[in-house]
């Protein structure tokens, strides 16, 4: 899909990050324990507050379940502290929803309700639309805040692409995360 064919975004690039990272099942340790789970949202909370504090005001999530919406939930908590940000979320096609069910499209449905814009990029499912939506995201960003372990994956893919078009990255290592804290990993 052409970049003209895209909608805009207006944004200040320099003030603006977007996320990246695994899905719960791609995390090198369990995701579904409270102590666990509390660990990381402290450490991705942290990694956002950081962002903020050094200028950032706007955030796009790709609305993937695990890291990016985790991550919309902690701008959405961290409005009451610091009012000024906004969030922006990026679906790649319309339907992307139909596929969550219970818990993961509560979490979508509160995320999107909350945001400041919801952007959907294409009207249907294609096969490089995760891929578009990536680099839509990072094209508008200066900041890429990413959690990661597997190279091969999208989230991979986003951050090297992130890196050769010289956008900054702010990557959360799920391998050091897990031996940071001694977490069994799969």
């Amino acid at each position: 899909m052409p970049e003209t064919e895209l909608p805009e975004l207006i944004t200040v690039r320099e003030k603006t990050a977007c996320f990246t990272g695994h899905r719960p099942e791609k995390f090198p340790f369990k995701t579904d324990l409270p102590a666990i789970w509390k660990m990381f949202r402290a450490v991705l909370s942290l990694h956002i507050r950081e962002a903020a504090d050094a200028g950032y005001d706007t955030f796009i999530s790709g609305m993937q379940r695990g890291m990016d919406i985790w991550a919309a939930k902690e701008v959405i908590a961290l409005k009451a502290k610091y009012p000024s940000l906004r969030l922006y979320c990026v679906s790649p096609f319309e339907r992307e929803i139909r596929s969550r069910k219970g818990e993961d499209r509560r979490d979508y449905e509160e995320v999107a309700a909350a945001c400041d814009r919801f952007i959907t990029l294409s009207a249907d499912f294609r096969p490089d639309c995760y891929s578009i939506r990536n680099r839509y995201m990072v094209d508008r960003s200066s900041l890429v805040i990413a959690a990661a372990a597997d190279k091969r994956s999208g989230t991979w893919q986003t951050v090297r692409y992130a890196r050769r078009t010289n956008v900054n990255v702010d990557l959360i290592d799920l391998e050091e995360f897990a031996a940071d804290y001694g977490l069994d990993r799969y």
